[in-house]
């Protein structure tokens, strides 16, 4: 054995986050039994040297280990791997999951545009988020300038002491003193009192109030610049539609040709990992097509030499 050969290939199975959801524990179960099963059977009970069902994360999975030995009893990863079994393996495992009522994914052209309409719906939610923050500290702004005008007003009403009526005693001799009813004067030791709550209070609360302010102002700057963002992602978006659009429009008009070119690199490299050519192998009539092509060149090439030795005898002749 190679010291660099490979001597463990590694599976992940799994499925999305929804689909375990709706399964009881003996169906998540079998689920994983199963393909369990369709991996041993594809590359031999034998080989698979463990499987480890993990539910410490998210979402369910399953780690699977076996030791690459082809039909012929050799160690080649490279050899069973290639890329047209690891397309015909993703091929046969969706169909044999088909029973869990597993869909496989189609591949996206555009895999950028739905990232950039991601960014974009997100970039909507921050505005409205800011918005509803925004929205949210004005109404404490007004509730805030109400309450502080409550407090003007209580002092303003407090000023009312001085009508309050007083009559004057004391005189050279001995220290002037004033003369109220008991209710007035607890009313003015009443107002006294709150009126030093009152100022803390309001002096307080104008703090708060400015603070506010400034935190509006910043959630309005922030709006601005998340707006500006917001046309910046849609003017790309716009551009990514067009550009794919465009990408599409060409592809179609290559898509015979490509496919055609495709088929005959297959049946190329499936000749030099000498493998048998087969139609298997060949998604469509296009690509058998290239392939032909190729095993015409081929059959050319290995009668071209015996040709010109024919005609080089005739010449001597």
């Amino acid at each position: 054995i190679r010291k660099d050969a490979v001597r463990c290939c590694s599976f992940m199975i799994s499925a999305s986050p929804e689909f375990f959801e709706k399964l009881s524990p003996e169906r998540e179960k079998e689920f994983f039994k199963s393909n369990l099963a369709f991996l041993q059977e594809r590359y031999g009970k034998e080989n698979v040297m463990y499987a480890s069902v993990h539910k410490d994360e998210k979402t369910p999975h399953m780690h699977v280990g076996l030791v690459p030995i082809t039909k012929e009893k050799k160690l080649s990863a490279k050899q069973i791997f290639n890329k047209v079994e690891m397309k015909q393996l993703q091929e046969a495992i969706g169909k044999h999951n088909e029973k869990f009522g597993l869909l496989r994914g189609e591949p996206s052209d555009k895999k950028y545009l739905e990232m950039n309409k991601f960014k974009l719906e997100k970039m909507k939610e921050e505005i409205k988020e800011a918005e509803q923050k925004n929205k949210g500290l004005k109404q404490e702004n007004k509730g805030l300038e109400q309450h502080n005008l409550d407090l003007k007003k209580t002092a303003y009403e407090a000023q009312a002491v001085d009508q309050i009526e007083v009559k004057e005693k004391g005189g050279l001799l001995t220290a002037k003193t004033v003369q109220m009813s008991k209710e007035d004067f607890a009313q003015v030791q009443s107002l006294a009192k709150a009126g030093e709550v009152f100022r803390k209070e309001n002096k307080k609360l104008e703090k708060e109030l400015a603070d506010e302010r400034s935190k509006t102002s910043e959630l309005s700057k922030k709006n601005r610049i998340l707006e500006a963002r917001n046309k910046e992602l849609e003017l790309e978006n716009r551009f990514l539609k067009r550009a794919i659009n465009k990408f599409m429009d060409v592809f179609k008009e290559k898509k015979q040709e490509y496919m055609i070119m495709f088929g005959h690199l297959k049946a190329s490299v499936l000749r030099q990992m000498n493998m048998k050519i087969t139609d298997k192998h060949f998604e469509n009539q296009n690509e058998l097509k290239g392939a032909r092509h190729f095993l015409y060149e081929e059959e050319r090439e290995k009668t071209a030499p015996k040709k010109n030795r024919n005609q080089d005898h005739e010449m001597e002749r």
